[in-house]
């Protein structure tokens, strides 16, 4: 499971050629519990990444990865994973990262639901719960309200606990309508905000952040 506060590395991607399934004696072929996020990330490119745009593919397979690292522990229980992992990316990622994860979620879940039974554990594994499009949308904003209330009073630290949680309200209000969240208006809220990776991250993660936060 990655440390808590970074990012799932590059070097995690595995290439087709380079993943084996273990045969374990007596079980037929199996995979160790370490290999069920590779075989997810093999599995995606096989079946599901040719149907996400380019430009969206990286942070497909990269929520996928902190999804995958999580799936046991929960029992493939996605409505306890996806909110923690929300507020964790939140700290690390461009808004632009929730964007196309929030475009892409309907095909990842899906992907998850029709692929996780079929992977080779010994214990076998499925998604027990669902997070739904406009659930996930509103944890979004949510995140990205409270990003931009604590912007506003960056330099204003005596400011109270309850103005910055009023103003993350009112902020929310008009990012997340309908059930959607409204870009437009996420962008001129957060753009303006200068985004640096953290320096824990390798190098290629650090080049695609930064990249994703020009687009």
């Amino acid at each position: 499971m990655p440390k808590q506060g970074k990012f799932a590395k590059s070097t995690r991607r595995k290439q087709l050629n380079s993943f084996k399934v273990k045969r374990r004696e007596g079980n037929g072929n199996t995979i160790a519990n370490d290999q069920l996020t590779d075989f997810l990330l093999v599995r995606f490119a096989l079946t599901a990444k040719r149907r996400v745009a380019v430009d969206a593919q990286e942070t497909c397979q990269r929520f996928l990865i902190e999804v995958s690292e999580q799936l046991r522990t929960y029992q493939g229980d996605l409505s306890q994973i996806v909110p923690g992992l929300v507020i964790k990316l939140n700290a690390q990622v461009p808004w632009q990262f929730f964007q196309q994860l929030l475009a892409n979620w309907p095909l990842l879940q899906k992907f998850l639901v029709k692929e996780l039974p079929a992977v080779p554990l010994e214990r076998r594994l499925r998604i027990t719960k669902q997070v739904d499009t406009t659930t996930l949308a509103y944890l979004i904003a949510v995140q990205l309200a409270t990003k931009g209330a604590a912007a506003t009073f960056l330099n204003r630290p005596q400011v109270a606990a309850a103005i910055k949680k009023q103003t993350a309200q009112l902020l929310l209000a008009s990012l997340y309508h309908d059930g959607q969240v409204d870009w437009t208006k996420v962008r001129a809220l957060l753009a303006p905000l200068p985004y640096q990776p953290g320096t824990d991250l390798d190098g290629p993660t650090r080049e695609w952040l930064l990249q994703l936060s020009q687009q």
